[in-house]
């Protein structure tokens, strides 16, 4: 498998996730001299909810960003020497608004990846999602990884690859798919829109998928080729063939 990343988006969410979580600190912090004027103390209050909210939103961030390994780097693991050549990783692509954070090639098409790194019991009953088993560790957990919604993300995702590819008059199939990796996770899926695997599982059913003959190499690095511009992007590295060296008889 090849892996194509784009780091420095990677390392621009940083500095964002930095500043958002340095801010909601400041908005804190501030709530302490406004509440000391008793005039003010509803404001005082305002200040500290929103505060709270964007202090924990980028703590999310940064857990998310600077976390050692991030996400795209433990689907790098979970992938390695399983796949072959012939599949190609893209992370953070520039594609829409960067809703696709993980998409794969393959060769019968494209496959955007939703990653969720999260413990406990994860219910699935068609659109409605939740999670099981985490108790009061609910409001601890809120500037931890959250859940939100895997299927409308991935929907999100296949949309805008769709709509990258007809800007650019290429056709290929287009699926996606929700992976769980924590360690701790268990699974309990009804009628889900895609499918949901534990990541151990994620190699299996990539390696199932069927093949499109009618595909050219031509119309692959039609696609992949734009995807390896930018600021700091790593692009696997291509070995060349060494000639053989001929040598006249004495």
């Amino acid at each position: 498998m090849r892996v194509i990343r784009h780091n420095g988006y990677i390392s621009s969410r940083k500095r964002r996730a930095r500043w958002m979580a340095f801010l909601g600190f400041l908005i804190l912090t501030s709530t302490l001299w406004i509440a000391l004027n008793p005039a003010l103390l509803v404001p005082a209050y305002i200040a500290m909810f929103a505060g709270f909210i964007i202090f924990n939103i980028g703590m999310q961030q940064v857990g998310k960003w600077s976390r050692n390994p991030r996400n795209d780097q433990f689907l790098d693991a979970l992938l390695r020497d399983k796949l072959s050549d012939k599949f190609v990783l893209v992370h953070f692509p520039p594609i829409g608004k960067r809703k696709t954070e993980h998409l794969l090639w393959h060769p019968g098409g494209l496959m955007a990846i939703t990653m969720r790194e999260i413990d406990g019991t994860i219910i699935e009953r068609g659109r409605r999602w939740s999670r099981k088993g985490i108790g009061l560790r609910r409001l601890l957990a809120f500037s931890g990884p959250q859940l939100g919604h895997p299927g409308d993300d991935t929907d999100q995702s296949i949309k805008e690859v769709e709509g990258y590819l007809g800007e650019r008059q290429l056709e290929f199939e287009v699926g996606g798919v929700v992976v769980f990796f924590h360690p701790s996770v268990e699974l309990d899926i009804e009628d889900p829109e895609y499918p949901v695997l534990l990541g151990d599982e994620l190699s299996s059913f990539l390696n199932s998928l069927e093949p499109d003959t009618s595909i050219t190499t031509a119309e692959r690095e039609a696609f992949l080729q734009p995807l390896t511009e930018g600021v700091d992007v790593e692009v696997p590295k291509v070995e060349g063939r060494r000639r053989p060296v001929r040598r006249k008889a004495a």
